[in-house]
């Protein structure tokens, strides 16, 4: 009998000891459907804090997609409540300078080794999914429990809540939610599972915040680096909306674009109600507290008073339960960053729910979002507008509480006959037609099918798909970072019966039969072709679909980045490079090359010149005059997307490269910017062997 008690006693104890460890791993991943280049942790932090020091790689909360601006360094969630008299408080990140580190205090949750699901609500999806809620969720579940982490303490955390977290985050690629990306916290109090009490603990005055470092910089074309990076920014609070925001307040950053970023708390789910002020009415029918949505603020370093940094659980808490003074400080934060004092750390707070019980859950949905000011803004820096109302006010933010307003209306769904709600249940615009873009000399021929025209509003249950748009963009709009925001639409067709445009019907674009293309199934229904492309410059092309409205909703538009393809027009593969007739001719254009050329970047990593007319695979080589090779490039058509920083920079996403040319960044193979002179270059057919000879100018 002894033999047995014991047997049961170390099963006990390392079933607990597993439960208390983890063996993690830690993923990350991004949001790829919308505008909104957001990242996500499977251990509760958000963002990628490394990204102004490495911009390559997965975005931190990148907005425009593509552009460089960023508006994070790390974000996460704070849970706090008293346990039997004692405050606990678990945070997934805190205020560190390298961001997340699992061995630093503050990064408190973690994994059993479970990596993100995806799932999506788009047929076509790899990840398609009939649980999916969006068109990309990212879910991933983590905990506080653990007080031991890959065989190590986790630091300052003996003292758990016992909270297992289900995250999902939900993102679409229509055009009113390019700037949006929701997401929920199913929140349990576990710990009559896990902390060796069969009857658990009740979380007494429990609070749920969003941690953040939010922070507007380009990280591709600002200079400022360390506490130069972070002290620029401005911030605010809008009041209606449950919405922490920032912006810009103090670099100089060119190119530019303005934008704001937000965290908003939208609602939670608590005890068969919506838990917000904002249904305080039925809270209150409920016999419960209306809780508090309200930010604070600390400056990163020694901040003193009301901007002292909270550096204790004890702190923590007593930051989240109290409502901080946003009146008396509104302007501090909106302006010093033009003072370069701006490096303030964000929280933004629901709370107190009454008690957790052991076993409840309670849902929590909260928002980031993004989105440019209005044209009337772009021409501003930051570091020349004295008057901060200038620059930051009800008009400039007109576009960023557009989107939070959807954000809460996504999130509202619609309102069932019992009274209870559908949540992202909305109406939506028809399916994004799918488009393929054919180069050839100065033109670009733009293919779409016609299964947007067959897409059913899932509110009103109709068919209700109006037209077509046809995008594009303008020369220079990749070097201002807006090519994704800036395309411009240069023609509409539409159904004569829908009343929604002016009834041209489509018999200028409507093939006469569809058609398909090599290892493309797609059938291609309509064809429009642009003329007058320059070679070598970046045009983004984008077809969307439009329906006529309704008399609740306005007309919806899919997204024009949904379906974006960047072409870079130039000449085909050389079809006969030993011919020496000038049509074969390889060369190179701008010749001669002027530094700082029109569509040059900001920095020497970011110049380029184009060879042309090369051979489907082929081997450039440079020389200087004297003979010595400066550079070696391997060109192949089938493969080439471009290689250089400017493309990393200036043309993320999916490209369509002409084939026949190859872009150089005028960098030595040390990295050395060229000097100004004559240089030779060879281009030699790999499969035949035959070489062609030229050479080209350097002025700077």
């Amino acid at each position: 009998m002894n033999v047995i008690r014991l047997l049961f006693a170390l099963f006990i104890f390392l079933f607990f000891y597993e439960m208390a460890s983890a063996q993690q791993v830690f993923e990350r991943r991004a949001v790829t459907v919308s505008n909104l280049g957001i990242s996500y942790s499977n251990v509760g932090t958000v963002g990628r804090p490394n990204v102004r020091n490495q911009p390559v790689g997965l975005p931190s909360m990148e907005f425009p997609r593509g552009s460089g601006t960023e508006h994070l360094f790390e974000a996460g969630i704070w849970l706090g409540a008293r346990v039997d008299g004692q405050t606990r408080v678990s945070t997934s990140s805190v205020t560190n300078a390298a961001g997340y580190n699992e061995n630093v205090a503050g990064f408190e949750f973690t994994n059993d080794g479970t990596l993100f699901t995806e799932r999506s609500s788009l047929s076509d999806s790899p990840n398609f999914s009939p649980s999916a809620v969006s068109h990309q969720d990212l879910v991933a579940e983590f905990s506080d429990r653990r007080t031991v982490r890959n065989n190590r303490p986790v630091p300052g955390h003996e003292n758990p809540l016992y909270a297992d977290i289900r995250f999902e985050t939900y993102n679409w690629n229509f055009g009113f939610t390019e700037g949006i990306s929701i997401v929920r916290y199913d929140i349990t109090n576990n710990s009559n599972i896990w902390s060796g009490n069969p009857n658990g603990e009740v979380w007494d005055e429990f609070y749920f915040s969003i941690y953040s470092d939010m922070v507007v910089r380009n990280v591709n074309t600002t200079v400022e680096t360390g506490s130069d990076f972070f002290n620029k920014g401005g911030l605010g609070w809008l009041d209606d909306q449950y919405a922490l925001y920032v912006f810009d307040r103090g670099s100089f950053d060119q190119p530019r674009i303005n934008t704001y970023a937000a965290s908003v708390i939208l609602g939670s789910e608590y005890r068969g109600v919506e838990f917000h002020p904002r249904r305080a009415d039925e809270i209150e029918a409920a016999g419960l507290p209306v809780p508090h949505v309200s930010p604070d603020f600390w400056l990163f370093g020694a901040g003193t008073g009301d901007f002292s940094r909270p550096s204790n659980d004890l702190e923590r808490f007593e930051r989240m339960q109290t409502v901080w003074p946003i009146d008396q400080n509104r302007e501090a934060l909106r302006n010093d960053g033009f003072f370069a004092n701006g490096n303030y750390i964000q929280l933004n707070t629901i709370g107190p729910f009454p008690e957790v019980e052991p076993g409840e859950t309670i849902s929590v949905y909260i928002a980031f979002v993004t989105a440019l000011m209005p044209p009337e803004f772009q021409g501003l820096v930051p570091g020349q507008v004295n008057d901060v109302n200038q620059l930051d006010n009800e008009e400039s933010r007109s576009l960023l509480a557009e989107n939070i307003d959807w954000a809460f209306r996504l999130f509202d769904g619609q309102e069932n006959p019992d009274g209870t709600r559908t949540r992202f249940l909305v109406p939506e615009p028809p399916d994004v037609p799918r488009i393929r873009v054919e180069l050839d000399a100065g033109v670009a021929s733009i293919y779409w099918d016609n299964r947007a025209e067959f897409s059913i509003d899932p509110v009103s249950g109709e068919e209700d798909f109006a037209g077509y748009r046809l995008y594009r963009s303008q020369l220079g709009d990749d070097l201002r970072g807006t090519i994704s925001t800036s395309a411009q639409m240069i023609r509409e067709w539409d159904l004569p019966e829908s009343g929604a445009g002016f009834g041209t019907g489509f018999d200028e674009i409507r093939l006469p039969e569809p058609v398909t293309f090599p290892d493309d199934p797609v059938e291609y229904h309509y064809r429009f072709d642009v003329t007058g492309m320059l070679s070598g410059w970046q045009y983004l092309f984008a077809v969307t679909a439009f329906d006529a409205g309704d008399g609740e909703s306005p007309p919806l538009e899919s997204s024009i980045n949904a379906n974006a393809v960047r072409v870079f027009p130039g000449t085909a593969p050389n079809p006969d490079f030993r011919n020496s007739d000038p049509e074969f001719k390889v060369g190179v254009y701008p010749n001669p090359y002027r530094v700082n050329a029109a569509w040059d970047g900001g920095t020497p990593f970011t110049r380029k010149i184009m060879f042309y007319n090369l051979p489907a695979r082929a081997e450039v080589r440079v020389y200087t005059l004297a003979g010595e090779i400066v550079a070696t490039l391997q060109h192949d058509a089938a493969t080439y997307q471009g290689d250089t920083r400017w493309f990393r920079d200036f043309a993320s996403g999916e490209r369509l490269m002409p084939g026949g040319e190859h872009a150089w960044d005028l960098l030595s193979a040390a990295n050395q910017n060229l000097s100004t002179g004559l240089y030779l270059y060879t281009v030699r057919d790999r499969e035949s062997g035959h070489v062609q000879r030229g050479r080209f100018a350097i002025i700077r």
